[in-house]
């Protein structure tokens, strides 16, 4: 059997090119000398490509504003603020009918507070209209959906200008979901206070869903839905402006006699504000030194 496979193997000498590359350029060295093979000249301009720059960077994403979505002042260059629908409560604060008046002296200031949801709204006050008000303030109070508010929550103040502004009447209304969806409210609600529950008058207000376009600004939580009114107008000071009223050193020494407890200075200050008037001082110092006078005296 192992004569059999001797036969196959081929046990002539080997040729000189055994295991060696065959090019003609190739110059015949002598014995033991490495075999140095030339290769062909590459052709001009074949030399190694220049590596390819990456591919530039699209540019990130702006934010585009369109244009109908954009308020201008006037001038079609400037900008003012981006506009953004946004829905809410429109309440108005038309007017309200009081039974009974708080002021000892004078007529009553009254003014309302409006709370919607974590928002605070106030209508301006009223100067002498005692317990028949009129505001016709709208107010649009925006919400997140439309279960975000179900209560409103209305104060009736009167304004004082030396003592902490008395609150005369309150009352939480409920919002109907009639009104989110699509119909509006007009009526007088009750008003709760010192008198009885819904016995201390009542007021107007209109209620409605609406969408409508508002300012949006950062940290703001109070929106103020226009923007293009008109900037605020001041009448001129006066010509002659109206001179202060000499105390009377008698007026003086008759309320300090009335409130021994009360400076000097404090009664002169008194006095000046209600320009020399005995009557309006002994009731602003009655204010100021007997807080509970009014409970008092419906008592």
């Amino acid at each position: 059997m192992g004569d059999s496979f001797r036969d196959k193997v081929v046990l002539d000498p080997l040729p000189d090119s055994f295991l060696r590359l065959e090019n003609s350029n190739a110059t015949p060295n002598s014995p033991g000398e490495p075999t140095h093979v030339e290769l062909p000249p590459r052709p001009p301009g074949s030399g190694a490509p220049p590596p390819q720059a990456a591919p530039p960077r699209p540019p990130p994403p702006q934010h585009v504003i369109p244009t109908q979505q954009v308020i201008y002042t006037g001038q079609p260059s400037q900008v003012l603020q981006p506009c953004v629908p946004q829905a809410g409560l429109s309440i108005t604060v038309a007017q309200a009918i009081l039974n009974k008046s708080y002021t000892l002296i004078g007529s009553m200031d009254p003014y309302v507070r409006l709370k919607v949801g974590h928002s605070t709204y106030e209508t301006f006050t009223d100067e002498g209209a005692d317990k028949n008000p009129k505001w016709n303030k709208i107010y649009h109070c925006p919400l997140p959906n439309t279960t975000a508010v179900r209560m409103i929550e209305v104060l009736v103040f009167d304004e004082k200008s030396l003592t902490e502004d008395q609150r005369i009447a309150h009352a939480k209304i409920p919002v109907p979901q009639s009104v989110f969806d699509g119909h509006t409210i007009d009526d007088w609600f009750p008003l709760s206070g010192k008198l009885g529950e819904d016995k201390e008058g009542t007021i107007n207000l209109i209620i409605s869903y609406t969408t409508m376009p508002m300012i949006t600004l950062p940290y703001q939580r109070i929106h103020y839905p226009y923007a293009n009114t008109a900037p605020t107008q001041y009448p001129p000071p006066p010509a002659n402006p109206p001179q202060p009223v000499p105390v009377k050193e008698e007026d003086v020494k008759t309320l300090k006699d009335m409130f021994p407890d009360v400076e000097e200075q404090v009664i002169r200050t008194v006095l000046e504000s209600k320009r020399g008037s005995l009557e309006g001082a002994v009731a602003a110092i009655l204010q100021i030194t007997q807080p509970g006078i009014d409970e008092e005296s419906e008592a």
